[in-house]
């Protein structure tokens, strides 16, 4: 059986990934394997169970992601894999089995090593074809004074630059199509406004906001046979991820994300937070780790939600949308027309309510930004204008 070798450096988290897949000869389903991951973390502040569980979940996320399979159960199988006195649980759908192989403490790092039995997730939905763009700012650091220990006050924008790089690399159904160059701190604003702006302004279906919770830096006592060493420091990276539909304003993903690696800089030196020697420390490995994590989860959570346009034109009987073939429209592709209305009550409280347009728009002509659509029966429009949008369910 060959082995392929994923190797992912974190923060207080250094992993190795070593996964490898057999079917199985004699299985009920053909497409059944047993995949193969080992994942080590440091021990930080002899919290063993800690790091056990930091190995374990990246582990199991990477076997999941190397078999196709979804990630968002992650949290809930490694805590039924820790818990479990068997150290072997079962899942129901994609994974079918986990199990702790081995588990070995070294020179301060954990290595765990897990094999599962996962079916690769087959469930396919049109507007997974599609790439939905998404919009944001820099990112706040909400309590600034934690920035002074390494003077990081540009660690936001760093943060939201390295974030855009990861989206527009690696996800399937996602695109930061635009960041806006400002710090924006969402915590003091009206998100549901700024959000239908913000994705408005450039043109997207999603608004993304991503606060910078905690970067607080901890000292740690070494034992008495580490004195020599000094004390430890280690440093928080706590972000909370939020995605915000362009259209109604509402808040459709949020999650929070705590982490703690070893800070390896002088408390008193002003570190170059755009620097390699930053990101290939201990804890900006880190912060790109958590990043990917956030990633994972809204790419999964956008991968089956509808994939909304704009009009920008309506003549002749046809509609011009700000989807094109780099979004993957092509023609023959059936998409809803639609219009949303502002109401109020009695309490001055907003409301937006979606009107659909009874026949369903065929594309007629692509191009690389936008495309050119029609009825499917050749009825006449209506009512349709720009700013109006268009959805792939």
């Amino acid at each position: 059986m060959t082995l392929q070798r994923l190797i992912a450096i974190t923060s207080h988290a250094l992993l190795f990934i070593i996964i490898g897949a057999s079917l199985f000869g004699h299985s009920r389903q053909s497409h059944a394997a047993w995949f193969t991951a080992s994942g080590q973390a440091i021990v930080i502040h002899g919290d063993r169970e800690a790091a056990r569980q930091e190995a374990t979940e990246e582990a199991i996320r990477q076997a999941l992601l190397f078999a196709g399979a979804s990630v968002s159960s992650v949290q809930q199988i490694s805590n039924g894999l820790l818990q479990d006195e068997q150290l072997e649980i079962r899942a129901s759908g994609e994974v079918s089995a986990v199990e702790l192989i081995d588990e070995v403490y070294e020179n301060g790092i954990v290595t765990v090593s897990i094999r599962a039995d996962i079916f690769a997730n087959k469930t396919k939905c049109s507007a997974a074809d599609y790439t939905k763009r998404v919009a944001s700012t820099y990112f706040p650091i909400r309590y600034q004074a934690q920035a002074a220990n390494g003077q990081l006050h540009a660690l936001g924008k760093e943060v939201a630059l390295k974030f855009q790089g990861l989206i527009n690399r690696t996800s399937a159904h996602l695109a930061l199509s635009h960041l806006e160059p400002y710090v924006f701190d969402w915590h003091k604003a009206d998100i549901a406004k700024q959000a239908r702006y913000l994705a408005e302004k450039a043109n997207s279906q999603y608004a993304v906001f991503v606060s910078i919770d905690d970067i607080s830096v901890d000292k740690h006592k070494r034992s008495a046979f580490e004195f020599y060493k000094g004390d430890q420091q280690v440093r928080a990276f706590d972000y909370t991820l939020t995605l915000v539909d362009g259209a109604s304003g509402e808040t459709v993903f949020t999650q929070t994300y705590r982490s703690k690696t070893p800070w390896e800089f002088d408390s008193r030196a002003s570190v170059d937070v755009g620097s390699k020697e930053f990101w290939r420390s201990l804890y900006g490995e880190n912060v790109i780790k958590q990043l990917n994590k956030g990633l994972s989860d809204i790419n999964e959570f956008a991968q089956c939600e509808p994939t909304m346009g704009r009009v920008l034109a309506v003549a002749n009987n046809q509609v011009q949308i700000n989807l094109g073939r780099n979004h993957k429209v092509q023609p023959g592709d059936r998409l809803t027309l639609f219009n949303v209305k502002q109401l109020s009550d009695t309490f001055g409280h907003e409301y937006r309510q979606f009107v659909l347009h009874p026949t369903p728009l065929i594309v007629q002509q692509v191009f690389s930004n936008t495309a050119t659509l029609t009825t499917a029966d050749n009825s006449y429009i209506g009512d349709a204008q720009p700013n109006d949008y268009v959805a792939r369910q």
